[in-house]
């Protein structure tokens, strides 16, 4: 695409921000989030900084219920391993949603939080035997069984407690997904068993007297752009249910499909590929459901479906603000001395430290300068973070590594990282002993309050021992 069709499409998309997203709009030249100033915001609490949306998780949970509908007995855990920062949990909790959690931290968040065990559903490849112990001590709604290795821990906690303890059985369905080769647990995936050991799985827990199978579990992988894997996978589950159930005489409760509901990161979808390239969407929550919903429809009616939606969930609800702090001329020689180049750099407050995934999975943000929104992205500029590390800047632009802004951007203008909402709060680093940001949420009445504050130089070096 040329240099002059790449700006018209980001010029229409920055018209399409303010003027037709639920989300944001523009006010005194200055973008808003759900009516707030952001740069006000970013001055108020000191940039680097996040914002959530509470309407936006609310509006995000709403349409993954409104996708289930035509499946009455689907129960929602939300991933908290996408942010599970305490005021967010509170608003997941507040929706009448369920948690699934990956570590015992994460299950104490939830239980501090106020969600009941018959709430909380506990992943993980590696759990331990303080991890297991601590769930089935309460009562978990299930705990998806990552390895035979794993039942036995399970089978002998639950005999010393004399507790119940509920399971599913997670299986890889092996059905890959056009996704980043990271985000793939479906296939090749070092996560669940073989299907062919999911029956030595079930007559190992039906002598257990304590363990209660209800059910086969999977996760075909996280923003996955087309619905094909979900029913491939949902029905390699099924029919392996069908085989058990008729095998040991017994009746499934349910059957776990996991998450994976992608969202968009890219909005131009006119221009790119949505098949093959997972910023984009190329699916909906509808699609998620139907997919699922047509598979276990050939079972049994009376089946609950449970589903483990995360990054869907938060992703659009969160922005992330960084401040322009230097900017610098760079000229690009050949290596026989020639220019090759003039690049224009920005240096902004939040490198990689902040927004890992921008790094470590090359992922793309559209960034806008929140102080000039109402002017012209036009500009071809380089945008780098503040760490003493060569790679730190961000490399998915719009055009190879450069980003268009504002041509009279400077120094002290804020700029929004949109859809920063999913796993990058979680990621942070304390890299340079840089603070970790603090987080703000603009709540369902539109006032904004601190909800995490960033690192202080008393946290960094309380932990060392010297």
């Amino acid at each position: 695409m040329s240099d002059e069709k790449i700006i018209q499409t980001f010029e229409t998309l920055r018209g399409n921000l303010i003027h037709k997203d639920r989300r944001f709009s523009e006010k005194n030249g200055k973008l808003c989030f759900e009516g707030v100033d952001l740069e006000q915001l970013a001055r108020k609490y000191h940039s680097p900084v996040y914002v959530f949306s509470e309407k936006e998780i609310y509006r995000n949970l709403a349409e993954i219920s409104e996708a289930f509908k035509g499946w009455k007995n689907t129960k929602t855990f939300y991933a908290s391993k996408v942010c599970s920062v305490m005021g967010i949990l509170q608003i997941i909790k507040a929706a009448g949603c369920g948690i699934e959690t990956n570590s015992l931290n994460e299950i104490k968040k939830a239980v501090e939080i106020g969600f009941k065990g018959e709430d909380i559903v506990f992943n993980g490849v590696m759990k331990t035997y303080e991890d297991l112990e601590y769930a089935i001590a309460h009562d978990l709604y299930l705990i998806n069984v990552d390895s035979l290795y794993e039942l036995d821990m399970v089978d002998e906690i639950s005999r010393k407690l004399k507790k119940v303890a509920n399971v599913c059985v997670r299986v890889e369905p092996n059905v890959p997904s056009a996704t980043h080769p990271g985000l793939v647990t479906a296939f090749h995936a070092k996560s669940g068993i073989d299907l062919e050991q999911a029956e030595e799985a079930v007559a190992h827990i039906l002598k257990m007297p304590y363990v209660k199978v209800h059910g086969l579990h999977m996760h075909v992988g996280d923003q996955v752009p087309e619905s094909e894997p979900f029913a491939k996978a949902t029905a390699v589950l099924v029919k392996e249910s069908m085989r058990l159930e008729e095998k040991f005489g017994i009746k499934f409760d349910l059957i776990n499909v996991g998450g994976g509901i992608p969202v968009p990161y890219k909005y131009d979808a006119e221009n790119g590929d949505p098949l093959h390239d997972n910023m984009y969407a190329g699916i909906t929550s509808q699609d998620f459901a139907d997919a699922i919903i047509g598979e276990v429809a050939k079972w049994r009616d009376d089946v609950q479906i449970c589903i483990e939606p995360g990054r869907k969930v938060t992703s659009s609800a969160a922005v992330l603000l960084s401040t322009i702090l230097c900017e610098k001329i760079k000229t690009n020689h050949n290596l026989d001395g020639s220019v090759q180049c003039h690049v224009d750099w920005k240096f902004c407050d939040a490198g990689y430290n902040v927004l890992a995934d921008a790094q470590h999975y090359a992922w793309f943000f559209y960034i806008w300068n929140a102080s000039r929104i109402a002017e012209p992205h036009d500009k071809w500029m380089k945008l780098a973070g503040p760490l003493c590390d060569g790679g730190d800047y961000y490399h998915m632009g719009l055009k190879g590594e450069e980003f268009l802004f504002p041509k009279d951007m400077g120094i002290n203008d804020v700029i929004a990282f949109i859809d920063a909402g999913a796993y990058s709060i979680e990621s942070q680093t304390v890299y340079n002993c840089r603070s970790r940001a603090a987080v703000v949420l603009i709540d369902k009445d539109g006032n904004d309050r601190l909800i995490r504050r960033a690192d202080t130089y008393e946290d960094m070096v309380s932990y060392d021992i010297y």
